[in-house]
Parts: C-alpha cells; structure tokens; sequence
C-alpha cells in the first residue's frame, strides 16, 4: 500500500464511521453526506494501490462508482429503492468480474454450499414479501440476492481472507437490507445494513493489494 492509498483508506473508514453513527441516529444529512465520501475515498485508495493488474483495479473502481450510484438513490429521500437496487446488482457484477479470475474451483465449490444453504433459509421469504409489495419487485430483489451471493462465493473462492470476509459482508448486507424491507426490522437495523456494505467494499479493496 503506498501512503496515498492509506491515507484514502483512513478518510474511507472514518466517513464510514460517521456515516454509521448518522443512521443510527436517523440524521439524514449525514447519512447523505458521509456515505457516498466512503465510495470515493475508497475509489480513490483503489486507484492509488500500486499492482500490475489494471483491468482488475479498473473493474473494481467501475463497481465502486456503480455502489455510489446506488447509495445516493438510496440515501435521497422519496427515492424508488428498485432504482438503487439495480444500481448494487451493477456493483456486484462487476466485483464478481474483478475476482472471477483468481477463484479456485474446489474453494469456490465448498463456499456455494454455505451460501445456498443460507439462502434457501432466507431468499424465500424476502422474494415472496417482495412479489407481495410488487409483481416486478420479486425479480429485482431475486436478482440482488442472487449477485450478492455469486459474489460471496467468488470472493471465498480467491482463498484470501480478506476478500472471503468482504464478500461474506456484501451478502450479509444485501440480505439485511431486503429483509428490513419486505420482511420485518432485523436486528441492527439501517445502521448494519450500511456497516457490512462498506466492510464488503474494504475488503475488495485490500484484495487488490494483496
């Protein structure tokens, strides 16, 4: 890690903490303020990384642009939550994209077990909450769960700790934030949905550096 990148990551965790202690406290302007600097300071932590491996670095830095989207949509008041869902299902893509080619297969194959297993127990009843809301919703909220969890199962399958951890995250927040939607309040709340949202993203980051 070079010094700007540490720098970027210390501005990206601090913003994160504000960012969490605004929801927590339902202030709305902080939440708007603080979460999209945690996507920019980890955009740039990400570009100032020194690897050889640009088109990785260029598909992360794609996804976190992607989550940025998603996470002014959803931090504007009255906006369509569909709309910052698709933009995360982006995201999600293109992190699986970056990760894809250093997975390997029996590592990625025992990981798919564990999140199948978490996901018959959980995606069922977020989707069918869903389609109840709204026909066209179902599929949408299918399809974020479903990158989340190919994500999850990507990153585990790189070997590395860090990456498995931040796409454990990445699910676990996905699931939080359906689940609080069209389920019941889980425990945590917003203020959990935004904390594994943005250790998923740090840990993707600190993937690239390794």
């Amino acid at each position: 890690m070079t010094v700007a990148a540490d720098l970027l990551l210390a501005l990206a965790l601090i913003a994160a903490l504000v960012d969490w202690w605004g929801v927590a406290r339902r202030r709305v302007s902080v939440e708007f303020i603080a979460r999209p600097l945690v996507d920019i300071a980890l955009i740039g932590t990400a570009l100032a990384i020194e690897t050889p491996a640009d088109i990785t670095r260029g598909l992360i830095v794609a996804a976190l642009g992607a989550a940025l989207v998603g996470d002014v949509v959803l931090s504007t008041p009255d906006a369509r939550f569909e709309a910052g869902i698709l933009a995360t299902v982006v995201a999600h893509v293109l992190f699986v994209a970056a990760l894809v080619e250093a997975v390997e297969p029996a590592t990625a194959a025992v990981a798919a077990l564990l999140y199948v297993g978490i996901g018959i127990g959980a995606a069922p009843q977020i989707i069918d909450g869903a389609r109840r809301q709204h026909p066209a919703a179902g599929v949408a909220i299918a399809g974020a769960l479903f990158t989340a969890a190919l994500l999850g199962i990507v990153a585990a399958g790189t070997g590395v700790l860090i990456a498995a951890i931040g796409g454990g995250c990445f699910f676990a927040s996905a699931a939080l934030v359906t689940w609080n939607r069209f389920v019941a309040p889980a425990p945590g709340g917003n203020a959990l949905v935004h904390v594994t949202g943005h250790l998923g993203q740090v840990g993707v980051v600190l993937w690239l550096a390794t």
